[in-house]
């Protein structure tokens, strides 16, 4: 069976690339200091593609995709303060030419969707019925929202089931993000989260009934979010929460499907 890499390109060439800058600094004319950053970009390159055939050679890959970000995200759309508290971050000075000479080299299938998220993308493409065996490679915990596949993160391989991804995503509906910004439930932790979903009855109602409860005591959390109720809040939390699936996606408009409850 073919083995393909689904890679978060995103991190791994910004990990790599990071560690190529370097500050010089010189003294003019005006007897000033002057401070200059650079990188060499060859350097930096040949780091993150012996990133990439490492994990080939470890994964026993035929093939790497390299999954990158597009430059819109369909949930500033949800919610325009996501990511919020990394709008001053920047990319390192190589990165972007780095992206641009992959892309015109070919060796990699280097890939990425306008509305989407990395994560998104290979969401989708991990999710999509193949007989190709498809392997992420991501440091993101939140990848473990995707049902059914095979996770390369911190040196082990995750698998996951349809159960397993659905808890996890739920729990994170809970518990937020604040690498992402968004905050959850209010007063919630991670065992009060665990005890929510071991309830018994339905998951999305006992979400609810926590959020309700949250919300009551802590009422700034819905002006904070920008929402009206402690539903509005919950499915907020729960459509960033969710890395999109194939079923997620609809390949013909090119925009994703937003869980609700509905569905």
């Amino acid at each position: 069976m073919t083995t393909q890499l689904l890679i978060d390109a995103d991190y791994v060439l910004f990990r790599d690339t990071s560690t190529h800058e370097h500050v010089s600094s010189f003294e003019n004319e005006a007897g000033d200091v002057v401070d200059i950053l650079h990188c060499c970009r060859r350097s930096a390159k040949e780091t993150f593609l012996k990133s990439v055939e490492g994990y080939m050679t470890k994964l026993f890959a035929s093939e790497a995709v390299l999954v990158f970000s597009g430059s819109k995200n369909f949930r500033y759309d949800v919610w325009p303060l996501y990511k919020a508290n990394r709008a001053s971050s920047r990319k390192p000075i190589s990165y972007w030419e780095i992206v641009r000479e992959l892309r015109e080299e070919g060796n990699f299938r280097v890939v990425s969707e306008d509305c989407l998220e990395g994560d998104d993308y290979i969401g989708i493409l991990a999710t999509r019925p193949s007989p190709t065996r498809r392997i992420i490679v991501s440091e993101d915990k939140d990848m473990q929202t995707l049902p059914n596949v095979e996770i390369w993160r911190q040196g082990d391989l995750v698998e996951t089931t349809e159960e397993s991804a659905d808890r996890f995503w739920r729990y994170q509906t809970l518990m937020g993000d604040s690498t992402d910004g968004y905050k959850g439930c209010p007063g919630v932790g991670p065992k009060s989260a665990d005890a929510i979903l071991d309830r018994p009855g339905d998951p999305w109602e006992n979400i609810l009934d926590a959020y309700r409860k949250g919300c009551a005591k802590k009422p700034q959390a819905l002006t904070d979010a920008q929402v009206d109720t402690p539903e509005a809040l919950a499915l907020l939390n729960a459509q960033l929460a969710r890395i999109l699936r194939f079923g997620d996606w609809d390949s013909k408009g090119r925009k994703p499907i937003l869980w609700t409850p509905e569905a």
